[in-house]
């Protein structure tokens, strides 16, 4: 599952570099500019729409880069962390609804293991998959939903912990049509840091996990 989901994220980033080559793209400027003459209702209706892809499983590396490209970086982050944190409290809500026996066929063996961390350390271990860039975002929100970790703990890890990747994705849209820039280059390099950290912290979590049990 990692393996497919970095293979995503590097194809994420060839496609934008391509795009950005091809296609004669407006700057962040002209963007916001034209956002701008929307009115109030264009940062509502764009956390609306990153609250509802997050909830359908749209991929959420595109949308925060639609929002540092659409709102710059700092408003922009702002917004898609708003929207991203509101996205996987209703996908937690609805599988507490739906119960265990709807999510366990889609994450097997998986979600014993979610179990066991967030019953130990609910805040931290949702901050740990936050800051996994290569973890189905979807599929963790769905997970935790039937975990015993509380509805309190996982909004303030999601949130926390989507703040790195949510700006270094937002630092790509906004150098959009300058992809080879240095800023561009350092968010890509921070990013693959953070996926690392991640990583080892997560099989900290789950293996003091499993001796636990």
């Amino acid at each position: 599952m990692r393996r497919a989901g970095l293979i995503l994220l590097v194809l994420l980033v060839v496609a934008l570099a391509v795009t950005a080559q091809l296609v004669d793209l407006p700057d962040g400027a002209e963007l916001r500019a034209l956002v701008g003459r929307a009115g109030h209702a264009a940062p509502l209706v764009f956390v609306a729409v990153c609250a509802f892809g997050t909830a359908v499983f749209f991929p959420k590396p595109v949308l925060a880069t639609a929002a540092g490209l659409l709102f710059g970086v700092g408003w922009g982050s702002a917004l898609a962390v708003a929207g991203f944190t509101a996205g996987a409290m209703i996908a937690f809500a609805i599988a507490r609804g739906l119960g265990r026996d709807a999510v366990e066929s889609r994450l097997g063996e998986r979600l014993a293991v979610l179990e066991r961390v967030f019953a130990r350390r609910g805040v931290e271990a949702t901050l740990v998959i936050r800051l996994l860039p290569i973890l189905p975002f979807a599929l963790a929100n769905y997970g935790a939903g039937v975990t015993s970790v509380r509805g309190r703990h996982f909004a303030l890890g999601t949130a926390l912990g989507l703040v790195p990747s949510t700006i270094l994705a937002a630092v790509l849209g906004d150098a959009l049509s300058d992809l080879g820039s240095p800023r561009s280059i350092v968010a890509l390099s921070i990013w693959a840091v953070l996926a690392a950290v991640g990583v080892w912290w997560g099989r900290k979590l789950i293996t003091g996990a499993v001796r636990a049990s």
